[in-house]
């Protein structure tokens, strides 16, 4: 059989094999096993009805052919505008790509500005796709680590020494996934300097713009003056329950939307009409960001306070986002050995922190992911097992 070109190697490193615990509990679900999954960052709410019925009406009124390849006009101008009121400023639709998800505009994004012989500046604990998003493009990846103890913030310093001549971009996530920070504003103004003055691009990945819990949303792109240096990652998977939906977007200089422009037209060809309709709705719907907000505060704070109970687990209390990072060091297993264990004795899904970063290799990542309730009960097992096994 013939084989498969580099691109593969460069997308399927150790990070790729860090759901596989997951893909394990979902097999046992369908076997008819009771698992309480807390991997995939999927959570139990429904996008809100308002939503599916645009998508509905659009599919009726026909909005089922090809949409224009850097997104629909009146989607773009909508995402300007919503980006004018949560950054400041004015932003216009030129620099607005809508794209597959944050996920699917991280990918294309770096394919436009990272090459061979490149090198991205990845902060540590970092998402377990950034290592295939930085090198499809044949760049190198340079991982900065960031410190526990002091809740994971931006290492300005440690970043600085990382950069050399061939550093084209730094990647940033706030909140973050699966740390929980979320940063200083006056850290990401100042790393947005850094940036302009080494004239190489800061892209920050928000799609967690909405679940910062404990200090105010920040952003690079809040700071007027270096925008140009600046591209945001964003979405409404997670503010809007919209995580099937596969819709998301970028901002940026317009010579970088229209490389993304350029690039959907061999990738997918536009993304659909009808979805793009449904999300138009979504952005117009300022209170399910804020009910889904008050759900998932709720949740961490009962889920963080059950599994404090535990004489063997740490963590940063999540500032933002969906998850949290715990040590499991103290139970004298590595992360894959406890999340495999923890499957097997006790039916609770987690995902080993190795897919995170080699210095995460001692921690989990557990999602808030179900109602408080479910959420109380997976703490109890999770410490539980923890207790006995260091025992």
């Amino acid at each position: 059989m013939a084989s498969t070109s580099s691109l593969i190697d460069r997308i399927s490193g150790p990070a790729a094999e860090a759901w596989a615990v997951g893909d394990d509990a979902y097999e046992r679900m369908r076997n008819g096993q009771d698992i309480i999954h807390l991997g995939v960052g999927d959570p139990d709410l429904d996008t809100p009805a308002n939503i599916r019925a645009a998508l509905v009406e659009a599919l009726e009124a026909g909005k089922t052919h090809y949409a224009p390849l850097a997104g629909e006009p009146a989607l773009r101008e909508e995402i300007a505008s919503h980006g004018s009121n949560l950054y400041g400023g004015t932003l216009k639709a030129s620099q607005v790509a809508v794209q597959s998800g944050a996920q699917g505009a991280l990918f294309s994004v770096f394919l436009t500005i990272a090459g061979t012989g490149d090198e991205v500046i990845v902060l540590e604990p970092s998402y377990a796709t950034y290592p295939a998003v930085v090198q499809a493009g044949g760049a190198k990846m340079v991982s900065v680590i960031l410190d526990r103890e002091a809740g994971y913030q931006l290492n300005l310093a440690r970043i600085a020494a990382a950069i050399t001549k061939k550093t084209v971009a730094i990647l940033v996530n706030s909140p973050g996934n699966p740390s929980g920070v979320v940063f200083a504003q006056e850290d990401m103004n100042a790393l947005a300097r850094m940036c302009m003055e080494r004239d190489i691009w800061l892209v920050s990945d928000e799609v967690y713009w909405s679940l910062s819990y404990d200090r105010e949303h920040s952003s690079p792109y809040r700071q007027i003056e270096t925008r140009d240096h600046v591209i945001v990652i964003n979405s409404l998977s997670k503010s809007h329950a919209m995580t099937g939906w596969r819709i998301g977007w970028a901002i940026a200089p317009e010579p970088i939307i229209d490389a993304l422009t350029d690039l959907a037209q061999p990738q997918y060809f536009g993304i659909n009409q009808f979805v793009q309709e449904a999300a138009l709705t979504a952005l117009q719907d300022a209170e399910a960001p804020r009910e889904i907000f008050q759900v998932f505060k709720a949740r961490r704070d009962a889920f963080a306070a059950a599994l404090r109970s535990s004489n063997v687990l740490s963590f940063a209390e999540p500032q933002g986002g969906m998850f949290l990072l715990i040590d499991v060091s103290a139970t004298g297993l590595d992360g894959k050995a406890f999340a495999e264990q923890l499957l097997d004795a006790e039916n609770v899904a987690v995902v080993p922190g190795f897919g995170f970063g080699a210095s995460m290799r001692n921690t989990v990542r557990v999602g808030f992911l179900s109602d408080v309730p479910v959420l109380e009960d997976a703490a109890r097992r999770i410490v539980r097992f923890a207790e006995g096994t260091a025992r």
